[in-house]
């Protein structure tokens, strides 16, 4: 019996490429036949290999997803209601295109094509899969590395340079950095910032004030790991684009 109120999963797994097979639980709940099985083909599987994400319309109602282990939040968040899209040919094709490629799939085509109880989790894959590969994206042009001090040790976000809620921020690998989560959080806070040219700042003033109300332990440190330029990608095209540097530190009110 599933627990009341939790969610039951029905999960196979592919070692082969390291992806789950993720089935709708109501449509296995009744008395199991003398050969029970549950299937999903081995495109839908490769696919998600490759883009983190895959339905498969079984054609009885039933939609199994495919899906690698960086997905998995999002698909135990959003589970019943993902199943059910089964049941609308729109909705499951607005996931096969969102798939495909979540940038293809705008917010109001979702709001015109899917039932509203689904909306939001039809939404929510679509920026659980931008996210992902924005993510992948930029940790792998930094070779994995915080492009402040150098650090590895799987403690790296890949963060906007200029943040998702600007008109003009993209999820472009331009507008990414790799940090360690020590330097992304005290990048969005504003106490360091690097200029066009790589080079990094320290927010003097907000040193001074921790100084003043005894808050400054580690600053020496954290000074003596800040890199004066930054680790940069190889590819000069993942690297840090000016105008968006420039732009957040113009918002920030940076002068450097």
């Amino acid at each position: 019996m599933p627990e009341l109120g939790g969610k039951t999963l029905i999960l196979g797994w592919w070692d082969d490429v390291g992806v789950f097979a993720g089935f709708d639980y109501t449509k296995h709940s009744g008395e199991l036949g003398a050969s029970p099985s549950m299937q999903i083909n081995e495109e839908t599987l490769r696919a998600a290999h490759l883009s983190g994400f895959a339905p498969h319309n079984k054609g009885n109602g039933e939609l199994a997803i495919a899906f690698r282990p960086d997905f998995i939040g999002s698909y135990i968040e959003n589970l019943e209601a993902l199943h059910e899209c089964g049941e609308s040919p729109q909705a499951t094709h607005i996931l096969d295109e969102i798939g495909d490629n979540p940038d293809d799939v705008d917010d109001a085509e979702i709001r015109r094509e899917v039932p509203p109880e689904r909306q939001y989790a039809v939404i929510s894959t679509k920026k659980a899969l931008r996210d992902i590969g924005f993510r992948n994206r930029v940790l792998n042009a930094y070779g994995h590395r915080c492009a402040m001090c150098g650090v590895q040790l799987k403690l790296l976000d890949a963060a906007h340079i200029l943040p998702v809620f600007h008109a003009d921020s993209t999820d472009e690998t331009s507008n990414g950095i790799s940090l360690c989560t020590l330097h992304h959080r005290a990048y969005d806070k504003g106490f360091v910032t690097f200029d066009s040219r790589y080079g990094t700042h320290i927010n003097e003033q907000m040193a001074a004030e921790f100084r003043r109300t005894s808050h400054d332990g580690g600053l020496d440190q954290f000074r003596g790991n800040l890199r004066p330029l930054l680790i940069l990608p190889p590819d000069r095209r993942d690297r840090p684009n000016p105008d968006f540097v420039t732009a957040t530190n113009e918002m920030r009110g940076w002068n450097v």
